[in-house]
């Protein structure tokens, strides 16, 4: 079963659960502090694409929360 098949499996069964006990133990295990400690590997396309936008921001070529909306509700 492919990753999104399955998330979306988990998230239709875990949206009809109303025991609030089941729903903390289930949530245990994907809780933030499960990825507290753990490495994240990036390609080498998500670096670039991250540096593209830490280059963007710093030198301000990036709208503002403002101008974002103003687009959008332009568009």
């Amino acid at each position: 079963m492919k990753t999104k098949e399955l998330r979306h499996r988990l998230i239709d069964k875990i949206s009809v659960i109303d025991d609030d006990d089941l729903l903390n133990d289930i949530n245990k295990p994907i809780d933030d502090s499960c990825f507290e400690n753990q490495i994240f590997r990036l390609s080498d396309g998500h670096k670039r694409t991250i540096d593209k936008a830490i280059n963007q921001i710093e030198s301000r070529d990036c709208l503002t929360n403002e101008e974002s909306n103003k687009d959008v509700d332009e568009w």
